[in-house]
């Protein structure tokens, strides 16, 4: 303690002075002291205070030193410092608002409680004088009613209230100009707490020190007793009670006893109690002195007696439970409780009531131990999966929590005791109570199950499986019975298997075959009673998501979860191997679901859209799935309105389809569920295609009103059989009756599919696949596993045999002549046709064209057996006939291609009839002299002469048009100011020669001589008439003169007629040669007599090839 005087009070800091004491003072005894007198006071020791300090306090040096002008020495970072609080002080900030906060918020509540006001003003009766009819608002005497009043003290209190709040804020505005030395002050009183906490903390702690301590004191020693006990063996202070101890018993006295024990129990229970002894106590054994009775599952009880008299109660020795887990040792307390309590009820009951009570404690000792154990789990692995509560005796445990969410049912199963008493109401002396079960299965009681567990082995654990058993077995048999009468299980299609464990919910199991390849496991899992789909994979764990967060009721409707999982799954497995056979998946093409029920079987759940690259846009495969197994359409659709695509939809309009079922096939297919595998999908490709080719070609045939036969043909080994067809050709092509036709029959038959390459920028058509394109079997395009490896390049076209009888002298002269498209045999007169077009396309057109081109192609063929002499046929095919005629110049403009192919004996001509309107052409090539006449041949071509008219022209034009060539040739060479010529065609038998010479005695400068050549018959031979036609004199010019030669000579093949000159086909070119001869002659020789050459006129060019 400080020194210093003392304020007036007296203290006792100073008594008991010992040498070693306070101020260095001497002890004085307080005896010491004189009675009467006071206490003599301390001296103190009372030190005058220094005027100046050291370390500058009170402002001694420091005031000093500044005064003298010194500089102040003390660094800025201390000075900083001394403003602010040491670190060992926190900063308080905690519950500290913002003033602005705090204004705003109460000019918020401020006009929150004038508008409450006004309205309140409002809701008040309004005062009696202004009732009365007062029209002035202002009035000199005082409204002293109640009413006013009450409205004036509402509003003063609202003013009041309100000044109170604003002036406290405004001193709370006034104490923030301040705020930072409140704060440190706030801080200090926060610290100078928690150190007077610490001060009384440790006060507390020494005292709870020095109370602990009195249990380690120990009492002095009593060495006096001790030293007597010690030396002379007694204590004499302690008295003597002169207790005389008895002999002990010996073994054959005790043996003697106890015998004896055992027959007055034998006696007095088969006896005197044999009609009080309980049912349940008939099991017991009389052995050392004791008859313990055994309840089976329950308990052991020891009783004896103490009298001979048979009235006496029986009395309670020892008790043991026969259940476990139970009290091995059981406690002192507990042992005495149940003997004082069995006694008692020996006295006043007897056996029967021993019984009772023991029999209803230990029923509810089992359900202690079901519900310490169910506690136990709910804390332990069943965490969050149960609900344990006690009602009074009974045990409820509620399992699966939210399962089916708060609001879903519930299960929870009640343990208690029955009475056992019989519904008849008749007692029976086995009639006694026992544990019993009641189980709510969602939130509903199921009687009509008998739960089994033991209440021996008491095990809640094992209780609540097999209650989970029966609830899981309810669910999975629910959903068994429902699945196996479904077609695809009842006709053992797919597998479907159940196995039901009574007490292990866990191994309880529901196996599914999905797939060929896929099978799927259910099962719940115990704890929390959701389903688990096996193996794993994301389908099944998408499914099983959606089953555990959806089902309400999975035993009414967890089947349909597993049938939408086999039917995606096999949707999985379809739509994965399609497409890598070139399939595409499509959605719904836009058919109401109402046009798709009244085809597909009423319980389809999916339709599965695919379509075919190749196929036309309006041809769908369509699987229809269900729990009866798959069904495979072929759905033909009909095109949207033109002006319902192009409409933009609007945004509230329901969107509404207007495409509809055209045509509907079902493929037949044996199996009820197919197995999807590549070689599946490429048979069903090509059998769907050969389906929808029969079905096109039977309804073209049908709208032609052709007649036609199905039959099928065992003979042909396809990979797909269906039957052919027979046509008959004169209801499908009237003009057949001019045919040479055998038989008035054609027999259609499907031969597969071809995959053809699309080339680029050439137009592919099913009538007529381009030269150009690989035509590759469709079953060929695949690798070793069967995978089509077909690109969206091709097109797939059906290909159909036509076979039609002719007659075998009409295909005599066409063996190694025909395309690869056609086959023939000309000792039976049978031709066949392999016609190819679009899957989802009818071939009849194709039909039709193919055959009137067969009978061009006869008649063609016979025209080259008449024309033999001059034509030369070279290919044949159903589009274009190619042939040669007639022998080329060594100096003819032709191709070079041409020139160096060896054997090319004549010109090349092809006669292409493959367009589809009937239309032929006859292409020439480059070079050829008929050229200049090539469309009076397409003319004559088409015409009823047809290729016959065009063979007979043919060699009797070509020496006149090689001599116009060469006319022309030579001309060319010729300089233009002596003149130039014109050939003109007038038709294929009549053609003008002008001659343009330059003459100077003509008035225009230019002398016109034209010649005529024309075709004429004399005697059925056909002779070329050559003559000059210009006008002049009679008497004729120098030019006639100059022709007179040729007019007047002959030669082979040909004669002049003095005027003119006629020849033979044979000889004509040689008269036109003689003929220009002399117009050359004639013409440099006209030059050469002083003719100046002239202006060159306007030539007319013709383009030839």
């Amino acid at each position: 303690m400080e020194n210093g005087a003392r304020n007036g009070s007296h203290t006792n800091h100073d008594r008991d002075r010992r040498p070693n004491g306070v101020n260095g003072a001497n002890f004085v005894s307080e005896k010491a002291l004189e009675k009467g007198k006071g206490r003599a006071e301390p001296q103190q020791n009372v030190t005058p205070i220094s005027p100046t300090i050291p370390n500058g306090v009170n402002g001694g040096f420091l005031q000093t030193s500044r005064q003298n002008g010194a500089e102040d020495l003390t660094p800025k970072d201390v000075k900083a410092q001394f403003g602010q609080l040491p670190p060992e002080i926190e900063h308080i900030t905690t519950g500290y608002m913002s003033l602005s906060t705090l204004l705003s918020r109460l000019a918020q509540k401020t006009h929150n409680d004038l508008g409450r006001t006004i309205l309140e003003l409002a809701q008040m009766p309004v005062p009696a004088s202004s009732a009365n009819g007062s029209s002035s608002p202002i009035t000199t005497a005082d409204d002293n009613s109640a009413d006013n009043l009450n409205k004036k003290l509402k509003l003063l209190k609202f003013s009041q209230d309100a000044h109170t709040e604003w002036t406290k804020a405004l001193v709370i505005t006034n104490w923030s100009r301040r705020s930072e030395d409140v704060s440190k002050m706030i801080d200090l009183k926060i610290h100078l707490n928690k150190q007077k906490g610490y001060y009384d903390q440790a006060l507390d702690k020494l005292m709870m020190v020095k109370r602990n301590l009195v249990h380690a004191r120990l009492p002095n020693p009593d060495l006096k007793t001790a030293l007597e006990v010690l030396t002379t063996g007694k204590s004499s202070w302690m008295p003597e009670l002169g207790y005389i101890q008895p002999p002990p018993l010996t073994a054959k006295e005790i043996l003697k006893s106890l015998e004896n024990l055992n027959t007055l129990l034998s006696i007095r229970l088969n006896l005197h109690e044999y009609d009080n002894i309980p049912w349940h106590f008939k099991d017991y054994i009389v052995k050392s002195g004791r008859v313990t009775f055994t309840v089976g599952g329950e308990f052991e009880v020891d009783l004896t007696i103490a009298d001979e008299d048979p009235e006496t109660q029986f009395w309670f020795i020892d008790f043991r439970f026969l259940f476990s887990p139970s009290l091995l040792d059981m406690p002192f307390h507990i042992r005495a409780h149940i003997e004082s309590r069995v006694n008692e009820t020996l006295l006043q009951d007897g056996l029967s009531g021993c019984y009772n009570y023991l029999h209803g404690m230990v029923l509810s000792h089992k359900i202690s131990e079901f519900r310490r154990q169910a506690v136990q789990l709910a804390r332990g692995k069943w965490v969050e999966g149960l609900k344990v509560e006690a009602l009074n005796r009974a045990l409820s445990i509620q399992y699966w929590l939210d399962r089916y969410g708060r609001n879903g049912p519930k299960s929870w199963i009640i343990l208690g005791v029955h009475s056992g008493k019989r519904k008849t109401g008749r007692p029976h002396p086995k009639d006694t109570s026992r544990l019993f079960i009641r189980w709510f299965r969602d939130s509903k009681e199921v009687k009509d199950v008998e739960i089994s567990f033991d209440a021996v082995e008491i095990s809640a654990e094992s209780l609540l499986k097999a209650v989970i058993a029966k609830h899981v077995e309810h669910i999975l048999t629910a959903i068994y019975n429902t699945l196996k009468v479904k077609a695809l299980f009842a006709d053992h299609e797919s597998l479907l298997s159940l196995t039901i464990s009574s007490d292990n919910p866990a191994e309880s199991e529901l196996k599914v075959q999905l797939t060929s390849k896929r099978y799927l496991s259910v099962r719940i899992e115990p704890i929390t009673g959701r389903f688990i789909f096996g193996p794993a994979s994301r389908l099944n764990a998408d499914f099983e998501f959606r089953l555990n967060s959806r089902s309400i009721d999975p035993a009414a409707d967890g089947h349909n979860y597993i049938e939408g999982l086999r039917h995606l799954a096999v949707t999985e497995d379809i739509v994965s191997r399609a497409v890598s056979l070139g399939w595409t998946r499509v959605d719904n093409p836009g058919l109401k679901q109402e046009d798709l029920r009244a085809v597909v079987p009423k319980d389809t759940s999916q339709v599965v859209w695919l379509r075919r690259p190749g196929w036309r846009k309006n041809w769908y495969i369509a699987i229809s799935l269900s729990m009866s197994g798959e069904r495979w359409w072929l759905f033909e659709t009909t095109d949207p309105p033109h002006d319902a695509s192009n409409a933009p939809p609007s945004k509230n309009a329901k969107k509404e389809s207007n495409v509809k079922i055209a045509s509907h096939l079902l493929i037949p297919i044996k199996a009820m569920s197919p197995i999807a595998t590549y070689q599946f999908l490429n048979t069903l490709h090509l059998f769907a295609a050969a389906l929808l080719s029969d079905y096109t070609n039977l309804k073209s045939l049908h709208e032609r009103r052709a007649q036609y036969l199905l039959q099928s043909n065992n003979k042909v080994l396809t990979a797909v059989e269906l039957p052919s067809i027979y046509v008959r050709l004169s209801s499908l092509i009237p003009e057949n009756s001019k045919t040479k036709s055998k038989k008035d029959v054609v027999k259609l038959t499907f031969q597969g599919l071809e995959a053809v390459q699309k080339p680029k920028d050439i137009k592919v058509t099913a009538s007529q696949p381009s030269n150009q394109q690989a035509l590759v079997p469709l079953n060929a395009v695949s690798d070793g596993v069967g995978r089509n490896l077909e690109s969206s390049d091709e097109d797939i076209f059906a290909v159909t045999e036509a076979r039609i009888s002719l007659k075998p002298s009409a295909l005599v002269h066409m063996k190694d002549r025909i395309d690869q498209d056609i086959a023939f045999d000309c000792d039976k007169g049978s031709l066949a046709l392999r016609l190819r077009s679009k899957v989802g396309e009818s071939v009849i057109p194709s039909l039709v064209e193919r055959t009137v081109r067969v009978q061009r192609l006869v008649d063609f063929v016979g025209v080259f057996q008449i024309h033999e002499s001059s034509l030369i046929c070279e290919t044949i095919t159903l589009g274009r006939i190619t042939f040669t005629y007639g022998k080329p110049l060594p100096n003819a403009d032709r191709d070079a291609m041409d020139m160096d192919r060896p054997g090319s004996q004549g010109y090349k001509a092809v006669v292409d009839f493959s367009a589809g309107n009937d239309i032929m052409k006859l292409i020439l090539e480059k070079g050829n002299p008929h050229l200049q006449i090539a469309d009076h041949l397409t003319t004559i071509l088409n015409s009823k002469e047809g290729l016959n008219g065009v063979a007979t022209i043919l060699p009797l034009t070509l020496p006149v048009l090689r001599g116009l060539d060469s006319i022309e040739v030579i001309w060319g060479s010729i300089p233009k100011s002596t003149g130039e010529v014109f050939v003109f065609v007038r038709a294929t038998d009549w053609y003008i020669i002008r001659y343009h010479l330059v003459s100077a005695a003509s008035p225009t400068g230019i002398l016109k001589i034209i010649f005529e050549v024309k075709l004429r018959q004399r005697r059925a031979v056909p002779w070329w008439y050559l003559k000059r036609i210009d006008i002049r004199d009679n008497a004729g010019d120098d030019l006639d003169l100059a022709l007179r030669p040729v007019w007047n000579s002959a030669g082979e093949g040909w004669q002049g007629m003095r005027v003119s000159g006629v020849a033979q086909p044979k000889g004509v070119e040689t008269l036109l040669g003689k003929m220009d001869e002399a117009m050359r002659d004639f013409a440099v020789g006209n030059n050469a007599n002083g003719a100046q050459p002239m202006p060159r006129p306007t030539q007319l060019w013709r383009h030839r090839g």
